[in-house]
This record gives structure tokens, C-alpha cells and sequence, in this order.
């Protein structure tokens, strides 16, 4: 009796050490998953980052010409509206027309 007594004992000893190494096995296996997990999610934040930092990037170059663009636009027509004004004299008149004696032409 003693004997079966023992024999149970060693049994129900070598089956709770199996299952503890399975459950530490299980675990390691649980927290290489997470870890892994945990870095595919950091490298595609900064994938994501960096993308949308180009795309400001880029959508502030395509502002920055625009406005290039539309400014160039405004100081040809200020010139040419400056042109339009300015009296064409014969002589007799300033460039500007101030000093015009009535021979300036519009």
C-alpha cells in the first residue's frame, strides 16, 4: 500500500512539473506574441508618421507655390495698372502727369 501510496505521490509530482513547464513554455511563447505584436504596431506608427509628414510636406511646398504664384499674378497687374494710370506727356508734363500743362495725353 505504501508502495502504491509512493507511486501516486511521484506520479502526481512529475505530472504537476510537466504541466508547470508547458504553462512556462505557454507563457514565454504569450510574451514573445505580445512583444512582437508591440513592435509591429511601433514600426507602423512611424511608418504612418513619416508618411503623413511627407504629405505636409508636401501639401506646404504646393501652398507655398500657389501663393509664389498667385503674389506674381498681383504685382504684374499692380504694375500694369501703375503703367495705366501714369499720363503719357509730350514734353511738357512730368512722367506722372502732376506738373501737366494740358498738353498730357491719358
Amino acid at each position: 500500500m505504501k508502495l502504491i501510496k509512493g507511486l501516486l505521490a511521484i506520479a502526481i509530482v512529475s505530472l504537476i512539473a510537466v504541466s508547470c513547464n508547458e504553462t512556462k513554455k505557454g507563457l514565454e511563447n504569450d510574451a514573445k506574441d505580445a512583444i512582437e505584436a508591440t513592435t509591429d504596431a511601433a514600426t507602423d506608427a512611424i511608418d504612418a508618421t513619416q508618411e503623413a509628414a511627407g504629405d505636409a510636406a508636401d501639401a506646404i511646398e504646393k501652398a507655398a507655390d500657389s501663393v509664389k504664384s498667385k503674389a506674381n499674378k498681383v504685382i504684374d497687374s499692380a504694375k500694369t495698372m501703375a503703367d495705366n494710370v501714369t499720363m503719357k506727356c509730350d514734353g511738357n508734363c512730368s512722367k506722372d502727369g502732376k506738373s501737366c500743362n494740358g498738353s498730357c495725353k491719358a
